[in-house]
């Protein structure tokens, strides 16, 4: 009896002490980390936007696998999740909550608009944000948390001119543009480079960024001899524009300022996606065994393909976990400093930044649909060794 009294007043003891102990004491150290993301999941991009959380998902899930450690304490990190509709107005709120809640860095900005929007906001708390806005302005702004994931319009705007006169020797362009940012910047970047490449722009016509419907504007397209149309609009409305040339008769070749390389364009554009050019970021001539990986699980998780971003979603999430890493503390301040000095080699390719936030390498490729099929063209890489 005494010796079963002696082990009670121990454990309680004990019990008493752990009571009054710091958790990270009582068990293993651990401390989360949250990370932003802040992208469209509803509306026109939301097909990009959805591709884009759920590769964001898959990163957090294989960084906390790998059980990365700050300091003695084993880090996880948690996804915050807030639907900016690719929305100005709703990415400022989505940026404000991010920055009251503490996130380390805010990973799935998809536009021109909501990056530029935004930007102001997370740099005045130090919070890195990585988009894959097109628009130059993004990375200009002096803002040293800013991060791009992507060509900006001038260089993607270029390509596919080239791709139009020298390769498809169209020679007549007409241009239709949504009213955006991305729409507008991307209808002057494409303009300019088209003219300098000795093409002819025959008419320039602005849409809502909304409207599905285009048979005006595709009917006064026929009088001009346009030998293709150039659409600056997003991933749906671009699909949809594709639908619509077919549905009136139109043969002419679509090229797209948005990325709409995947099924999702093939599946709503039906037989009006023939023919149609456009681009993808990430290389892609010769799949990694990661990329291949990283695509089997995708499909295995969501039964869907990836997304035009998705990798780069992927690499936003890892690229960010590493800068924690490298920076020694989860300040987001200190975490920008960290990304600007970092080198990582992701699934969309060699990833360090410049001084502006831009990508020092970039890699991306020219897609046309041959047969229903996506068919890439060529690979460019820009920036090599800068």
């Amino acid at each position: 009896m005494e010796k079963t009294g002696k082990c009670s007043a121990v454990l309680l003891a004990v019990a008493a002490l752990l009571v009054l102990l710091p958790a990270s004491q009582t068990a293993m150290a651990e401390k989360i980390v949250s990370i932003g993301f802040a992208g469209p999941l509803s509306g026109l991009s939301s097909a990009s936007g959805t591709s884009m959380l759920n590769a964001a998902k898959m990163a957090v899930d294989d960084v906390n696998a790998a059980d990365l450690r700050l300091n003695g304490e084993k880090l996880t990190f948690k996804l915050v999740v807030q639907d900016d509709k690719s929305n100005p107005r709703i990415a400022e709120i989505a940026a404000k909550y991010f920055v009251k809640t503490g996130a380390v860095g805010v990973v799935g900005i998809f536009n021109s608009a909501v990056a530029v929007s935004s930007s102001e906001i997370y740099q005045k708390a130090g919070i890195p944000h990585f988009a894959v806005s097109g628009t130059r302005r993004f990375t200009q702004q002096g803002h040293d948390t800013a991060f791009r994931f992507a060509a900006y319009d001038e260089q993607r705007a270029y390509v596919l001119a080239a791709y139009a006169a020298q390769e498809l020797h169209k020679t007549r362009i007409a241009i239709v543009h949504d009213d955006s940012v991305f729409g507008r910047d991307y209808k002057e970047k494409f303009e300019s480079a088209f003219a300098k490449m000795g093409g002819k722009i025959v008419s320039v016509n602005a849409v809502s960024a909304t409207t599905y419907d285009f048979n005006d504007i595709l009917k006064s397209i026929r009088t001009g001899k346009a030998d293709a149309i150039f659409f600056g609009g997003l991933g749906s409305q671009s699909a949809m524009f594709a639908q619509n040339m077919y549905r009136l008769g139109s043969d002419l070749t679509l090229i797209t300022a948005a990325s709409v390389v995947g099924p999702m364009f093939l599946q709503t554009a039906g037989p009006g996606a023939e023919g149609t050019v456009s681009i993808m970021p990430g290389s892609h001539q010769r799949k990694s065994k990661q990329m291949e990986s990283f695509e089997k699980n995708y499909q295995q998780r969501y039964n869907t393909a990836i997304g035009p971003y998705s990798a780069v979603a992927y690499d936003q999430v890892q690229v960010l976990a590493a800068a924690v890493i490298r920076a020694g503390v989860a300040n987001p301040r200190k975490v920008a400093g960290a990304l600007h000095a970092i080198r990582y080699s992701g699934l969309s390719g060699n990833i360090s930044f410049d001084a502006n936030g831009d990508l020092r390498e970039l890699t991306f490729s020219t897609f046309q649909v041959k047969s229903s099929a996506w068919t890439m063209f060529k690979q460019y890489h820009v920036g090599v060794g800068n």
